[in-house]
């Protein structure tokens, strides 16, 4: 085939493009030689003057883009990702701001970044389905025993999105991203070290399914040139014993290998006790909130399913061994 006659990549636009997640896509799917947009709320002067010409403001809370770029495909990270706080601002972020990115591309291939978080908390996660999210419909989401308002509203952005776009959308849900520019996940786990120990809530038998960065770049690509529809759960192939992962994080970025596991129960009990006293998201967060002891203090594993038969999702890193791609500064160990 002549250099001439070679397909055209999809042209891509990516909202939340001045995160982690949204900015490593975009770099991963540049690489790959597509054409792509980025789009993210911060200013153009504070990102890197090696993709800035690509990028534009756009906070999506606030309406449609104006004069949007003509794609093939939408990649949508952009929204409030935190475990503590009042509704409103996750609903605006999460829910409004997801309808403005629909609109703004009615008819382009949707590929919507969820979470884990859209499964009920409180539910058994020994070997998660993509059915397993419910409920199926924006009312009942008040009827989930959620803990936070974050995986309410993520909830909520998936079934707008399935409403107003079934037939071109894909749902993919990480669980726990990590990789080098993690800004939430390892942060928080090395927040825990005191006195050179980290100490953690539960088991250290407990397995979590984690998603490298690299790992869901390469779904969302997929994402973008297959069919398929629906939710897909995205992570690294091996569901890794807890204390395998800290220590592989303990050993990457030079801290002692001491860690110290608190009985679950009990730790449950100190959490509420400190969201009430905080009241429930409207004061400053506490130390220990009830989503991170559901996130760390019991299994999380996958069924991958749809995204290695369907989506043809072949990750390259796996856990624990991925860990040592962490790049958190030192300097938050104390």
């Amino acid at each position: 085939m002549c250099a001439d006659q070679t397909p055209r990549r999809p042209r891509v636009a990516i909202t939340g493009a001045s995160g982690f997640v949204g900015s490593k896509v975009a770099d991963h799917l540049e690489s790959r030689g597509f054409e792509v947009h980025r789009f993210g709320r911060r200013p153009a002067e504070r990102i890197p003057e090696a993709v800035r010409a690509r990028y534009r403001s756009w906070d999506v809370e606030l309406g449609p883009l104006e004069a949007p770029p003509a794609v093939d495909a939408v990649v949508h990270c952009a929204g409030a990702v935190d475990d503590w706080g009042t509704y409103e601002p996750f609903h605006r972020a999460n829910v409004v701001g997801t309808g403005h990115v629909l609109e703004t591309w009615p008819d382009a291939r949707f590929v919507h970044v969820s979470t884990a978080s859209v499964y009920d908390p409180r539910a058994d996660h020994s070997l998660v389905r993509e059915s397993d999210a419910d409920p199926a419909d924006l009312t009942d989401t008040a009827h989930v025993r959620w803990l936070n308002a974050y995986g309410r509203t993520k909830r909520m952005a998936e079934n707008l999105v399935t409403a107003a776009a079934a037939e071109r959308s894909i749902l993919l849900r990480p669980h726990a991203v990590y990789g080098p520019g993690d800004t939430q996940l390892l942060p928080r786990i090395l927040d825990r070290i005191r006195l050179g120990r980290l100490v953690m809530a539960g088991s250290p038998d407990v397995r979590l399914s984690c998603t490298h960065i690299d790992n869901f770049s390469h779904a969302v690509e997929r994402s973008i040139e297959s069919d398929v529809t629906g939710p897909v759960n995205v992570s690294d192939l091996t569901a890794a014993p807890i204390d395998d992962v800290l220590r592989t994080i303990l050993r990457t970025v030079g801290a002692p290998e001491r860690i110290s596991y608190v009985p679950a129960r009990p730790a449950w009990a100190v959490a509420y006790a400190l969201e009430a006293a905080c009241g429930f998201g409207r004061l400053r967060q506490p130390p220990v909130t009830r989503f991170q002891l559901a996130n760390l203090t019991r299994d999380f594993v996958y069924d991958l399913t749809r995204a290695t038969e369907e989506l043809g999702y072949r990750p390259q890193l796996d856990a624990p061994a991925a860990f040592t791609t962490v790049d958190v500064p030192t300097a938050r160990i104390s």
